[in-house]
């Protein structure tokens, strides 16, 4: 892409008070853009220029998505190697903002956009290996939310490839993500949905 330069994979799509946003990236910077009210075209100004071009993450990064809860926006990204089997080490982190737009930045203030983040997810290094990829965070019926990403299992060397997995998403007392030991459950209770 001319415009924002390589690596634009990765999408994800956030609107918000009848403004749409694509969010997208990998390892050469996570960006944010505008898109126009069809939500499938940047939106450009006079100058065929697009009219918001920001990057809110560094280098490190890919697969970002963003959960807003209370007054946070929550960016989640994999960082590692994602795609070598049972050599893999990818993981999932997070940032936080109070704004869409960033900054996004770790528990002691540093910014996503230098590199820093706080831990949700990694493999255990005995049956999951390199977890990441997270989709958009999920609340069931009863408020619970759910992580849905993938990883490798260990014991069949990674041959079988990238498994789905689901977790719940637990929150500190000063509102951080993270999941269970840090790690993928062997076992979970199942999302609750009523209809």
């Amino acid at each position: 892409n001319k415009e924002f330069g390589s690596n634009c994979i990765d999408q994800f799509y956030y609107e918000e008070d009848g403004k749409k946003y694509m969010f997208f990236g990998s390892f050469k910077g996570i960006y944010v853009t505008e898109l126009e009210d069809d939500g499938l075209t940047v939106k450009l100004g006079h100058d065929g220029k697009p009219t918001l071009k920001k990057q809110v993450c560094g280098d490190a990064f890919e697969g970002t998505n963003i959960y807003k809860k209370g007054k946070y926006y929550y960016l989640f990204a994999s960082i590692g190697s994602c795609c070598n089997g049972v050599n893999a080490s990818y993981q999932v982190v997070v940032g936080r903002s109070e704004n869409l737009l960033g900054p996004y930045v770790d528990k002691d203030g540093k910014d996503m956009l230098k590199n820093n983040w706080e831990l949700v997810l990694e493999g255990d290094g005995q049956k999951w290996i390199g977890p990441g990829h997270n989709s958009i965070i999920i609340q069931d019926d009863e408020g619970t939310d759910w992580m849905i990403y993938h990883s490798y299992l260990k014991k069949d060397g990674g041959v079988g490839g990238r498994l789905g997995m689901l977790d719940r998403v637990l929150w500190t007392d000063d509102g951080w993500p993270y999941i269970r030991n840090c790690i993928p459950s062997n076992s979970e209770l199942i999302p609750v949905f009523y209809n």
